[in-house]
């Protein structure tokens, strides 16, 4: 015979932690999806500023500082990127600061530069 004593959980209480299991569960699987675009996001920024570390590269290499604005596309590990140059007068006589803009579709624009001698 079965004691009324007998250790064991009930019907409720097994439906009780379950259903806590399961709300732990779907809001741990909506912090992947947090985690995963979050992770593209950094994946593109790092993209971008190496694209627009390479321009800085190439505008240093030319023998002249271009004054007009130049543009264009570029795609780098499958992604098109947007980018622009454009010069700025300084303070000081002799010196022009070069910026360097460049942006992936749906992410901030990042912009670098430098101060170069004309």
């Amino acid at each position: 015979m079965k004691s009324s004593h007998e250790g064991g959980f009930t019907l409720i209480e097994v439906l009780v932690a379950l259903s806590i299991a399961s709300f732990a569960l779907v809001a741990l699987m909506g912090r992947l999806g947090a985690s995963a675009d979050v992770q593209r996001s950094l994946s593109l920024y790092a993209l971008t500023m190496n694209e627009a570390r390479n321009l800085l590269a190439e505008d240093r290499l030319k023998p002249t500082v271009s004054s007009s604005e130049e543009q264009g596309k570029v795609q780098v590990s499958g992604v098109t990127m947007h980018w622009r140059t454009w010069s700025e007068k300084t303070a000081l006589d002799g010196f022009v600061r070069r910026n360097v803009a460049v942006q992936a579709k749906s992410e901030p624009e990042i912009i670098l530069f430098m101060y170069r001698a004309l």
